[in-house]
């Protein structure tokens, strides 16, 4: 008995179908006299393999017995290896309309916003309520306040590895565990949170009640779980080129390969070998080092500063002045694309035409939403500002509180440049005015949209 259930035998499929391997096998050792199919459909759709198995039989006087059919298939018979040929040809025939069909579907789906696939984590398939012979998909209680949570941390720049830490310690099952979803063979235990599954979570519009349709968003026909703000913050602290550089799961310094020598432009790291840390020039000849506490604290003290200011929100914030005409051409170039896709609907345009609408249509459409997102600023510096009314010790305050990686985040946002000069003074500074005297005289800044 040879056996593939649950493989498909169309020429869509990817799987391996091993006992099809071991048939052939079987044939070429001619200890098979008649090979029973249930139809020929259901022995294989991919025409070039199933006439190698008819010539195959043929070669090892082997008969095809087809159950639906009642007979018993010679194909060494002329006629009878012209029925078996051609039933072979009818089977990919109608693998190809079906494959057809279901693109279709899927196509329609997609531009409908209709789910595929199984339900991310977070949601459950339900019958609804309001007529059973349909299913939607519902949030799951206990689920949704955690894809929050992750949400939000990643939005106010926490290490992806600290959150993943701190879900295991507290004995949260993750997305695998969840949806009852097998381990892997050779794991020691049920899959644990990983970086990788908060990544996904974040990056997965879903959570907002939308899907991706031809390198554009469609509106969802399930409910959001998440502010779509807040979804996109955590995607831009994610995307962030800045955050490439290092794992800011590891970053332990707030200016090192962020910060920059004022002299040759490379970056800043860490100078071991010293009992106080220091900056300096990671170049090949070390221009510049600076007491790495004193830099700190200064750079602190100038965002604290710069964030009591009564109109930073409006300075941040601002938007470009052509984002009017960004959006105006977004609701054309959509008005458009429906347009053709009716016109497809009533058949007075050709699918080459339609495709030719959407290559020029669809990449720009995905270009100005990225630009348009409702993104103004990152969570976390809206945390430092939040309900502080520019008072300098709030907003010090929380400064002092965040993680590194979360305070480099608002430098980011803050600064376009923070480099380190050489020194003009030398020797040692002692007093408190002297020190500030010297980092004001060292540290060069400049500020975004000023």
């Amino acid at each position: 008995m040879f056996r593939d259930n649950n493989i498909s035998a169309s020429r869509y499929s990817t799987k391996e179908r091993p006992d099809w391997r071991r048939l052939e096998q079987t044939l070429e050792s001619q200890v098979i006299d008649v090979l029973i199919v249930y139809e020929t459909s259901r022995a294989w759709r991919k025409m070039h393999e199933w006439t190698a198995l008819v010539e195959l039989c043929a070669f090892n006087k082997a008969r095809i017995h087809v159950t639906a059919d009642n007979r018993t298939y010679d194909p060494n018979d002329d006629r009878a290896w012209t029925t078996l040929i051609e039933d072979g040809l009818d089977s990919e025939k109608e693998s190809r309309k079906i494959s057809k069909r279901v693109r279709r579907a899927m196509d329609a789906n997609k531009q409908n916003g209709k789910p595929h696939s199984s339900p991310a984590y977070g949601y459950r398939i339900e019958l609804d309520p309001n007529d059973h012979t349909k299913k939607i998909r519902v949030p799951v209680p206990e689920q949704v306040p955690i894809v929050g949570e992750v949400i939000e941390r990643v939005a106010s720049s926490d290490p992806l590895i600290a959150i993943a830490k701190d879900l295991n310690s507290r004995g949260i099952p993750s997305p695998s565990v969840a949806q009852g979803l097998k381990p892997h063979p050779r794991s020691k235990g049920p899959a644990l949170w990983s970086p990788a599954m908060l990544r996904r979570i974040c990056k997965n519009p879903v959570y907002i009640g939308k899907r991706e349709a031809d390198g554009i968003l469609v509106n969802g026909t399930w409910p959001a779980i998440v502010d779509e703000e807040l979804f996109w913050k955590a995607n831009n602290v994610l995307a962030d080129p800045s955050r490439k550089t290092t794992k800011p799961g590891r970053v332990k310094y707030l200016l090192a390969f962020h910060g920059t020598c004022d002299v040759c432009g490379s970056y800043l790291a860490r100078m071991g070998g010293r009992e106080v840390n220091r900056y300096r020039c990671n170049g090949p000849k070390g221009c510049v080092t600076i007491r790495m506490d004193w830099v700190d604290l200064f750079i602190g003290e100038l965002a604290c500063h710069r964030l009591a200011k009564k109109d930073i929100y409006e300075i941040l914030a601002k938007n470009d002045d052509n984002q009017k005409n960004l959006t105006t051409e977004l609701e054309s170039l959509r008005a458009e694309h429906k347009e053709a896709l009716h016109l497809r609907a009533k058949k007075k345009i050709s699918l080459i035409a339609l495709s030719q609408e959407e290559e020029r249509i669809l990449p720009r459409v995905a270009e100005l939403e990225a630009a348009l997102r409702p993104v103004t600023l990152p969570k976390v510096l809206e945390d430092l500002m939040r309900d502080a009314k520019g008072d300098l010790a709030t907003i010090r305050a929380r400064w002092k509180a965040l993680a590194i990686p979360a305070q480099r985040d608002v430098l980011r946002s803050l600064f376009k440049s923070i480099s380190i000069r050489p020194t003009k003074t030398m020797g040692q500074h002692k007093t408190e005015a002297q020190i500030e005297s010297m980092l004001r005289e060292r540290i060069a800044h400049e500020w975004h949209n000023e």
